[in-house]
């Protein structure tokens, strides 16, 4: 994913050229061997440079501020990669991961329990609606439990190739919608729909759009999506039609996480693009890009999540640091000493959130209540 330079392409490249005359072959080759000398020295310092950034990222580190509140870590007792997380109220969360791990806490998160999967593979996003309504996404299935995840029943499987589904979002216990791609490197983009609460699922005509990645529920006026390319999409009459929004940022971003809070305020994010964070006021009609002031601590972007318009959390990536902003997005600062890859957040109001990440880890948010 994302955009890299290869210096072996451009290696390639160069050999594509048809051989030389012979009364022109010393001075060709001379020239191709004065170029494949800057090639090699390029491969050499394209680490060295990149090297050189990424410290310079770590060089600018601002102190933490941990008046507003703290990140904890709590026991999950599993070493899995853990990918999406989902409360429903301050009691009732799921926690889904890879090798079929679902975990479940019914006591707000004091104790984690394992349910049972009905298959072992990477489960990558799960949403309730409710304590008893739940569905999950894996690479290749759609899971729904009816009880709170007592029992879990695959309803949807398709071969998507090398492809996998990446997120799925329900507005209610009826309408539900599930993206990710298909075929070689899931460069196809899916999007799935049901109206029977999972039971069936039908498939929307893309006219072949690229990987789709993330889905932002506002209400049934208000569906978001977001994709490769720099691809949003959004829908006013609960999927019945999509709209593909003008995302003005060139060139146009590999979108990995999307987010609204109302018809007016959203934001995208993209791991692999530099400064890879976006916003809107006006409802998509025009985004910006992060300022440059923020280049030492935004680079790529993992996961973000907002309670408001203006106060949100951010992993950033590569560095696995989490980041606040109190302003929309539009500046950002350190907020916990911990250095863990955020996969998903999710929050309680104001004063309780959950990260979930790589290697079982899942932290707990607590606002300072000295404050109020």
């Amino acid at each position: 994913m994302g955009r890299y330079i290869n210096m072996k392409t451009n290696k390639e490249i160069l050999n594509v050229f048809s051989q030389p005359h012979a009364s022109a072959s010393c001075s060709m080759n001379l020239r191709f061997q004065k170029q494949k000398s800057q090639c090699m020295k390029l491969k050499i310092l394209a680490p060295l440079i990149f090297c050189f950034i990424i410290q310079s990222c770590k060089e600018n580190i601002t102190e933490v501020n941990s008046e507003v509140g703290m990140w904890t870590k709590v026991e999950s007792g599993v070493t899995s990669w853990l990918r999406d997380i989902d409360f429903t109220d301050y009691q009732n969360g799921w926690i889904v991961g890879d090798s079929g791990v679902i975990l479940n806490t019914e006591d707000g998160g004091e104790t984690w329990g394992r349910q049972i999967c009905p298959i072992n593979e990477i489960l990558i996003a799960v949403d309730f609606v409710d304590t008893s309504f739940g569905w999950i996404c894996s690479r290749n299935s759609i899971l729904k439990t009816t009880n709170g995840g007592e029992s879990w029943e695959i309803k949807y499987t398709e071969d998507l190739e090398d492809g996998y589904f990446l997120d799925i979002q329900f507005l209610n216990k009826n309408t539900g919608f599930a993206v990710g791609g298909r075929g070689s490197f899931a460069s196809i983009g899916v999007l799935l729909k049901t109206n029977d609460g999972g039971e069936t699922w039908q498939q929307a005509s893309l006219n072949r759009l690229p990987r789709l990645t993330h889905i932002s529920i506002v209400d049934e006026q208000n569906i978001w999506i977001c994709g490769f390319g720099g691809t949003i999409l959004y829908t006013t009459d609960v999927g019945l039609s999509w709209i593909k929004g003008n995302f003005n940022i060139s060139p146009r971003p590999s979108l990995t996480t999307i987010q609204f809070m109302d018809q007016y305020n959203g934001w995208a994010g993209s791991r692999d693009d530099w400064l890879g964070f976006y916003l809107t006021t006006d409802g998509g009609d025009k985004w910006i890009r992060i300022s440059e002031d923020s280049f030492k601590i935004v680079c790529g972007v993992l996961s973000f999540y907002f309670i408001d318009k203006n106060r949100g959390w951010m992993c950033n990536f590569p560095f696995d640091r989490i980041l606040r902003t109190s302003d929309g997005g539009l500046t950002w600062q350190y907020d916990s000493e911990i250095r863990q890859r955020i996969n998903s957040f999710h929050f309680l109001g104001n004063e309780t959130g959950w990260a979930v990440g790589n290697y079982g880890g899942i932290l707990k948010y607590s606002e300072n209540t000295d404050l109020h």
